[in-house]
């Protein structure tokens, strides 16, 4: 089954646990780097029910979760900058794409700590989501750091707030 030949050959390994490659090299090795994609698995059902809590919990520790969404990787990634576009920014529609996957799974408590997240952020950007900011700590960073380029207004992040709405209501 495809479930199984996605289980063998994503699922990798590092301090913090398991969680899906973000993606297969040339020679079919997996790309490690926890990252937000594994978020888009949620809601598909190629996961099992002991994979979607794995998925959920790497998505809402602190490592991924900034306090304001969801970043693209993970700070325990050597790669990862906080203002870098694709490792380690937040991308509103990115985010919600993993709160809607998890209020999919029955993960209600955590879609909806995510999406307050996202309406802080919005609190910060004059209620206008920017199409993605920087992956900083609401921790310690307020209020969230454009991204120099983002669009704002931006119609996949302005979308995001049906998301949003339903983790909410």
């Amino acid at each position: 089954a495809m479930a199984d030949r996605f289980r063998a050959a994503f699922w990798v390994s590092d301090a913090e646990g398991r969680y899906p490659a973000l993606a297969l090299d040339a020679a079919k090795r997996p790309v490690d780097g926890c990252a937000s994609n594994m978020g888009h698995l949620l809601g598909t059902g190629i996961l099992s029910d002991e994979e979607k809590a794995i998925v959920v919990a790497r998505l809402v520790a602190g490592d991924m979760f900034s306090g304001y969404g969801i970043r693209t990787m993970s700070t325990t990634n050597a790669g990862y900058w906080p203002l870098s576009y694709h490792v380690g920014s937040v991308w509103t529609h990115d985010t919600a794409v993993c709160v809607d996957g998890m209020l999919r799974e029955g993960f209600t408590d955590e879609a909806r700590r995510v999406a307050a997240g996202l309406v802080r952020a919005a609190s910060g950007f004059d209620d206008r989501l920017p199409e993605l900011f920087g992956g900083h700590g609401a921790d310690t960073v307020w209020p969230p750091v454009p991204y120099p380029a983002s669009c704002r207004p931006q119609a996949w992040a302005a979308a995001s707030a049906a998301v949003i709405l339903r983790a909410l209501a």
